[in-house]
C-alpha cells in the first residue's frame, strides 16, 4: 500500500513534472514564436522602410524630372515671348518706317500742296511717285493756263485782263507810271493788202521790238487788234522824251523791211500818272494823244500834255 502510495507520489511527481516540462516547452515555444513575429515584424517594418524609401526616391526623382521639364517649359514660352515682343516691336518699327511715317509726310505734302517724299515700301513709293507725277502735270497745266489767261495767244504778251489789273493795282498804289498806248498804223489797209498772215506776222514783229526796247520791269500788253499798251513804271513826266525816244528807235527798225515783210510804223500816245490822275481819266488821256499823234501824220509820239517849247531833254 505503501508501496503503491509511492509509486503514485513518484508517478504525480513525474507528471507534475511533465506538466511543467511541457508548460516549459509550450512557453518557450511561445516565446520563440514570439521571437519569431518579432523578427518578422523588423522584417516587415524594413522592407516597408525599403519600399518607402524607393517610393520617396522614385517620387522625388518624378517630382524633379517634372520640376526641370516645367523649368524648359517655362523658359522656352519666357524666350517664346520675349521674342514674339522684339519680333512685334520690330514689325511696329518696320511698318512705322515704311508705312505710318511715309503716309503721314503724304497727307502733310497732300495738304500743303506740295511735292511729296519718295521712300517707305515699294507700294508706297510707287503712290508717292504716281502722286508726284499727277502734281507736276496739274502744275504744268496750271501754269498753262495760267499763262494762256494773262497772255496774248498771237504775240505771247500780256492781254488785255492781265492790262486792266496790273493797271488797277498800280492806281491803288497810287505809284507813279507812265502809260503807252501805240497801234500799227494804216494796219487795216495793209491786212487788205498783204493778207491776215501778213498782218500777223507785222504784229509779232511789233510785239518782239516792244518787248526788247522796253524795260524788263515794265509791262508790254496788246489789247486790241494792231493796239498795244505799255505800263512804264518808275516814270514821272519829267522824263518823257526817255519814252518819245524809244517809240522813235522801234520806228526806225520798222521803217526796215524784214523777212518779206512790208515797212510800217507805230503812233503813240502817252499819259503820266502825276498829270492825268488814274483809272478812266489817265486811259483817256493816252488815247486823246494817241489821236493827236495821228493827226500829225502818224510814226510818232505824243504826250499830254504837250510839253511846252522850253520841255526838252534835261
Amino acid at each position: 500500500m505503501a508501496a503503491a502510495t509511492g509509486e503514485q507520489t513518484y508517478i504525480d511527481a513525474y507528471f507534475e513534472e511533465a506538466n511543467v516540462t511541457r508548460s516549459r516547452e509550450t512557453a518557450l515555444a511561445d516565446l520563440s514564436a514570439l521571437h519569431g513575429g518579432e523578427d518578422a515584424k523588423s522584417e516587415i517594418a524594413g522592407d516597408v522602410d525599403a519600399a518607402l524609401a524607393v517610393f520617396t526616391d522614385t517620387l522625388t526623382a518624378r517630382q524633379q524630372r517634372a520640376a526641370d521639364v516645367f523649368a524648359r517649359i517655362f523658359r522656352t514660352i519666357t524666350v517664346c515671348v520675349m521674342l514674339f515682343a522684339a519680333v512685334m516691336l520690330l514689325e511696329c518699327m518696320v511698318i512705322r518706317r515704311g508705312i505710318v511715317h511715309p503716309l503721314l509726310e503724304y497727307n502733310e505734302s497732300i495738304h500743303h500742296g506740295v511735292i511729296a517724299p519718295i521712300h517707305g515700301v515699294a507700294e508706297l513709293r510707287t503712290l508717292a511717285e504716281t502722286y508726284n507725277s499727277i502734281y507736276e502735270e496739274n502744275e504744268e497745266r496750271e501754269i498753262l493756263m495760267k499763262h494762256q489767261a494773262e497772255h496774248d495767244s498771237l504775240t505771247e504778251l500780256l492781254n488785255r485782263r492781265s492790262f486792266d489789273q496790273i493797271l488797277s493795282l498800280y492806281e491803288k498804289d497810287r505809284s507813279s507810271f507812265a502809260l503807252i498806248l501805240a497801234d500799227v498804223d494804216v494796219f487795216k489797209q495793209i491786212n487788205d493788202t498783204c493778207g491776215h498772215d501778213t498782218g500777223d506776222r507785222i504784229l509779232k514783229r511789233v510785239a518782239a521790238l516792244l518787248h526788247t526796247t522796253f524795260r524788263s520791269t515794265d509791262y508790254v500788253c496788246r489789247i486790241g487788234g494792231d493796239e498795244f499798251a505799255v505800263i512804264m513804271v518808275d516814270m514821272s513826266r519829267e522824263l518823257y522824251y526817255t519814252i518819245t525816244d524809244k517809240i522813235a528807235e522801234i520806228n526806225g527798225l520798222l521803217a526796215v523791211p524784214e523777212d518779206g515783210l512790208p515797212a510800217v510804223s507805230l503812233s503813240a500816245g502817252v499819259a503820266f500818272s502825276d498829270e492825268n490822275g488814274f483809272c478812266s481819266s489817265l486811259f483817256r488821256a493816252a488815247d486823246s494823244a494817241l489821236y493827236t499823234a495821228k493827226a500829225h501824220g502818224r510814226c510818232g509820239c505824243s504826250v499830254s500834255p504837250a510839253p511846252d517849247e522850253t520841255g526838252s531833254k534835261s
